[in-house]
This record gives structure tokens, C-alpha cells and sequence, in this order.
């Protein structure tokens, strides 16, 4: 009996010390991203500096810049490109031409894990780049601005993705930011990647609606639809 009740006492001192270093654990798992190849991805860049994140990441995305395009802009299921969104709304911006996002994300640190507002305010430039611009007053931001580059490449698009972005909360410094970081790194590798996911797949659509109701004049013309463009997420 007396030893039964000493290895309880064991056993529970064992949880108690495993504790903190299991919940850890799980707060740097709950931002992980499935592994995402590296092939079609040209830079991926994230670094830290006074609190203010720097990230830099371009790539060849085999679909045709349109398509991207219309990924990038529907905000209402922006949730699809990141498994931090947990939710979406547009909002009425006061200036023309822009429109404002609110969205709710999962943010991570070593310690624990939160959920934090952003609203961007969105607008297109002359350029026909995407430019978002954190409203720190309505969001657990300090400050960020994030440019989506989208330029035609024939039948493929060139996107780059250039942000600066800085928490209004605590990250543990050192380890915490590295695990940030690497966090960042990999979620942006997999929002890029299913951005070219989705805009195959609606450019396979979309092919596949106009080989419907034109098939007679695509037959006559020899342009059948490009099958090569059905990909799937496995």
C-alpha cells in the first residue's frame, strides 16, 4: 500500500513538472501548416528587428495572373489561404476605391496562444498591385503594410508578397521570435501555395464552361481545353 501511494505521488509530481513544457508543446503546434513543397517558390524570407517583422516571399504561380487575381481579392473566404484566419468580414472604407477587412486570427508565441483582430484597409494601386494598410486603432497591431505584386507571365503569374507587420503583444524574445518566425515562414509557404491551388482549379472552371457552350467553334479551330491545368491538394 505504501508503495502504490508513493508511485501516485510520483506520478503526479511527473505531470506537474511535464506541465508547462506539454502545453508549450501544443501552443507551437497550433499555427503549424501541413508540409508544403519548396519547389515553385522563388524566395521566402522572414526576419525580425525591433519587434517589427520583415517578410519578403515571391513566386511562380502556374495560373494565369486574372485568376490570381480573383484569389487574392475574396476577402470573404480569405480564410481559405491560412489556417490562422479563423474569420472574415468586409467593411465600408471612407475613402473610394478601398475597402476595409476585418479579420480574426490565431496568433501563437511559446506561451501561449491568442486570438487578435486586424483590420486592413485595402486599395489597388496604380500599378495594379494590392496594397493592405493595418488600422492600429481597430486592430492588436502597432503598425503594417503588406504589397501583393501580381505581374502577367504569360500563362503563369509572377506574385511577390512584401509586408512589414508589428504585434501589440508580447513574443518572447530569442527563442519565441525564432518560433515565430518559422511559423510565419511555413504558413506563408502554404497560403502561397493554395492560392495557386484555387486559382487553377477556377481557371479549370472556367475552361471547362466555355468548352461547353464553344466546343463546336473550339473544335473547328483545333483550341480544345488545356487539361493540364486539373491539379488536386494531394
Amino acid at each position: 500500500m505504501f508503495q502504490l501511494c508513493s508511485r501516485l505521488r510520483y506520478i503526479t509530481y511527473l505531470f506537474q513538472v511535464l506541465r508547462l513544457p506539454l502545453c508549450t508543446f501544443s501552443a507551437l503546434l497550433c499555427l503549424s501548416s501541413y508540409a508544403v513543397a519548396d519547389g515553385f517558390l522563388e524566395q521566402v524570407n522572414v526576419t525580425e528587428e525591433d519587434g517589427i517583422y520583415h517578410i519578403h516571399i515571391s513566386a511562380k504561380i502556374a495560373a494565369s495572373e486574372q485568376h490570381v487575381r480573383q484569389v487574392l481579392t475574396d476577402y470573404i473566404h480569405i480564410y481559405r489561404l491560412s489556417d490562422s484566419v479563423i474569420e472574415s468580414e468586409v467593411l465600408e472604407s471612407p475613402v473610394d476605391g478601398h475597402v476595409q477587412v476585418r479579420s480574426l486570427v490565431l496568433c501563437c508565441t511559446p506561451i501561449f496562444c491568442r486570438d487578435a483582430v486586424r483590420v486592413d484597409d485595402i486599395s489597388e494601386l496604380e500599378s495594379g498591385n494590392l496594397q493592405a494598410v493595418i488600422i492600429p486603432d481597430k486592430s492588436d497591431f502597432r503598425s503594417g503594410t503588406a504589397v501583393w505584386e501580381i505581374v502577367p507571365d504569360g500563362k503563369n503569374t509572377q506574385l511577390s508578397y512584401k509586408a512589414t507587420i508589428e504585434p501589440d503583444f508580447f513574443i518572447p524574445p530569442l527563442l519565441g521570435t525564432r518560433m515565430v518566425i518559422n511559423n510565419m515562414r511555413e504558413e506563408f509557404k502554404t497560403t502561397f501555395y493554395r492560392i495557386e491551388h484555387i486559382a487553377r482549379v477556377n481557371e479549370t472552371r472556367q475552361c471547362d464552361d466555355d468548352f461547353t457552350l464553344t466546343s463546336a467553334v473550339r473544335r473547328a479551330e483545333g483550341e480544345p481545353c488545356n487539361n493540364e491545368l486539373i491539379t488536386s491538394l494531394q
